[in-house]
């Protein structure tokens, strides 16, 4: 265990994770040999075997990826996977979110079977395409299943379905993202067939299994801290082109990677393929070998991230407008228009989450005229279960305890809103909703080097292991500023040199709370931050009081 500067802070946070003495060196130190045998997971057997004699065969591959930053990954993984053992009767299909929308559907089970597939493996979705399988099977192709989502009661009959969240799996993880179930996948066919590769090439991989597990709302506890951590290190040397590419553009210096700059800066441009135009253009990214094809995808990605967040900042605003105007606000927001495209409305709930400070169901209308849409939960509630206790308030919902989807029919919208917000009430909170309330007293006196060097053993932080909220009293505000382009950032300066920011904020946030010279009571995250290359110890604001 490493000795801190900081005794009590550190055992608070070992407390707040509820690490006892046998798990601490675990947790701190996280180590690759500590992942689970992936054989442990349900069909991986009989899945790693019939990829192996579709090798063999030279069968056609398909491989079928979700189009967002878990599954789009998840497909760059299998994709390396094929690169290596030098194999290509082997083609990919991502499907158009605004059009075919999520999972399988019957035209791109048609398209499987043109292309003359005799397996078709899924990523990050398939638990619950009972009907597509059905059709896949009377094309006499083989599906392979790996998912995280929740199972419903009946499974698909496909060859194997490999998901940690089946009832009668006995894998002793839960949690891991679409991904990492991918990436076993992958352990488990090296297991039984190495096709020549060297071992342990597979490790290259981590780099997008490490972006998914930080994109995915999925617990950073467990083996997703372990995949968290390792992807992290293989993102700051990962050869490939696209990361190259986007890092430069995104002025990244990957040296100093961290959770943030892969959650904020690299997700939300691999999303923006999928929610403004083609995903195939994020999995092009990731995947090619090409310097030049890889700067084109980049540019791109960046151009058509940035009218995402117009369109989405224009969304917000209305939404807001419109939420002004109700006279009170139920436990659980729902809110929509048609003319909302659903795959931008997940970026939506998160901003009125934050906003709000409870669960929001956010609906548009997809390209077929379904009403559709995203939802994203608050304070640890199960977003998962509480579309299960009203089930029929949906024509069909998916997801995990922190995001998900659905689409309704308009009379089960009207009274939607009502009946979620009585099931929250009846709700258990997860441990997350306690643990997140949770703050340390500290002086501004003791942030230095020796503070962060106690705060960064428990990196990388993210859902069920989220960053310490520190409590700094009586501190004197020396000077505010607004920075940014649009000016729509805060920074306040205070004593010892020491700034405290808070993005999307303006000092009319905080109505008259600040001016120079008064002292509030501060809450706020203890980060560094590299920008421009330049180190700088740092508090992120969580909440001013006076």
């Amino acid at each position: 265990m490493s000795v801190s500067q900081f005794p009590e802070i550190f055992e608070a946070l070992l407390k707040e994770r509820g690490l006892t003495e046998d798990s601490i060196e675990d947790f701190l130190n996280p180590d690759y040999g500590q992942l689970y045998d992936p054989l442990l997971l349900p069909d991986m057997d009989k899945a790693s075997q019939r990829v192996i004699e579709a090798i063999k065969n030279n069968e056609h591959i398909v491989v079928f990826s979700d189009y967002d930053a878990d599954g789009i990954p998840g497909a760059v993984v299998l994709s390396d996977f094929f690169k290596r053992i030098n194999y290509q009767n082997i083609s990919f299909y991502i499907p158009h979110r605004h059009d075919e929308g999520y999972g399988l559907n019957s035209g791109a089970i048609d398209e499987c079977a043109k292309r003359g597939a005799k397996l078709l493996i899924t990523i990050d979705c398939g638990i619950s395409d009972v009907e597509e399988v059905a059709l896949a099977n009377s094309h006499d192709i083989d599906v392979i299943i790996t998912d995280h989502h929740e199972p419903k009661d009946v499974l698909p009959e496909a060859l194997a379905i490999i998901n940690p969240k089946r009832k009668d799996s006995s894998y002793p993880f839960q949690g891991l993202c679409g991904s990492a179930v991918a990436y076993k996948l992958v352990q488990g066919i090296y297991g039984k067939e190495k096709f020549g590769v060297k071992e342990g090439m597979e490790k290259w991989s981590l780099d997008m299994v490490g972006i998914a597990t930080l994109s995915d709302m999925v617990p950073l506890v467990g083996e997703n801290r372990i995949l968290a951590r390792f992807g992290l290190e293989v993102l700051r040397k990962s050869p490939r082109p696209g990361l190259e590419s986007l890092f430069r553009k995104l002025k990244l210096d990957r040296k100093s990677l961290t959770e943030d700059d892969v959650a904020f800066m690299i997700t939300p441009r691999i999303n923006a393929a999928s929610r403004m135009g083609k995903p195939e253009d994020a999995f092009k990214l990731l995947s090619t070998d090409d310097q030049v094809e890889a700067e084109r995808l980049g540019e791109h990605l960046e151009k058509i991230n940035n009218e995402r967040k117009g369109v989405v900042a224009s969304i917000v605003k209305a939404a807001k407008l419109e939420l002004s105007k109700r006279e009170i606000l139920l436990g659980v927001i729902v809110i929509g228009n048609p003319e909302w495209r659903p795959s931008l409305l997940g970026l939506v709930c998160n901003s009125l989450v934050e906003e709000y400070s409870r669960p929001v169901f956010a609906w548009g209308r997809d390209g077929d005229d379904a009403l559709k849409g995203s939802c994203r939960s608050y304070n640890g509630y199960d977003l998962f279960k509480l579309m299960e206790s009203t089930r029929d308030s949906f024509i069909e919902f998916g997801g995990h305890a922190g995001a998900g989807g659905f689409s309704v029919t308009l009379e089960q919208l009207i009274v939607l809103e009502e009946k979620l917000s009585l099931s929250l009430e009846t709700l258990a909170k997860g441990d997350r909703a306690e643990n997140s309330k949770n703050t340390l007293a500290i002086s501004l006196s003791d942030i230095g080097e020796n503070l962060w060097q106690t705060v960064v053993q428990f990196a990388p932080f993210g859902t069920g292991n989220e960053k310490p909220i520190f409590k700094i009293p009586k501190v004197e505000i020396k000077g505010i500023k607004k920075f940014g382009k649009e000016n729509n950032h805060l920074e306040l300066s205070l004593a010892n040199g020491i700034k405290a920011i808070s993005f999307f904020t303006t000092p009319t946030s905080y109505s008259t709370l600040l001016s120079p010279g008064i002292h509030v009571n501060l809450h706020a995250h203890l980060e560094k931050s590299y920008f421009r290359n330049r180190p700088e110890l740092r508090l992120r604001i969580v909440n001013i009081e006076s």
